[in-house]
């Protein structure tokens, strides 16, 4: 099963990798509990923190590629993978309530994340803190119009190269 989980999302954002990025997203969050929605977009823009395109934002943690803005697509199998992952091994908690299925950190979260000592480790946390301070206050809406507003912009300069290539017009 890890070949084809590795295969479907990619050696780079594995579940894994993304569970990990999600418990630092969780983790800052606390004792906010968030949707899957909400995980995806704040872990891709943890990741590419310039495309905010507002100033003092920290700088990106991976660098501006084209068709970056893919990654919202692909980061969903990913992201369901890495959370099962996680509450496997009892590091998130699993929040049913009015608003639907959400993911909380638990009480190892911090503890475990504590473990992680190095400058990436330290600068997810900073652009995770900084997303979170940034979009906190914008509902769910307001955050989807946001990303669906810009996700041309992000790395999609070479979108219609790539429908030209397909004959797509």
């Amino acid at each position: 099963m890890a070949n084809k989980e590795k295969s479907e999302c990619g050696g780079f954002n594995s579940p894994f990798e993304v569970g990990l990025r999600t418990l630092i997203i969780l983790a800052v969050n606390s004792p906010i509990s968030l949707d899957l929605q909400r995980l995806i977009y704040y872990d891709y823009l943890i990741l590419h923190s310039k495309d905010v395109g507002v100033e003092n934002c920290p700088p990106s943690l991976h660098p501006d590629i084209p068709n970056r803005s893919g990654g919202l697509i692909v980061r969903r199998k990913a992201m369901q993978l890495g959370l099962e992952l996680m509450y496997s091994k009892s590091l998130i908690d699993i929040v049913f309530n009015e608003n639907g299925i959400t993911y909380s950190s638990s009480e190892l979260t911090e503890p475990f994340l504590n473990l992680f000592v190095s400058p990436y480790s330290n600068r997810l946390r900073i652009n995770a803190l900084w997303v979170t301070k940034y979009f906190s206050k914008y509902s769910e809406e307001e955050l989807k119009v946001f990303i669906e507003s810009n996700i041309e912009k992000w790395g999609g300069e070479f979108m219609y190269e790539a429908y030209v290539r397909s004959g797509i017009e």
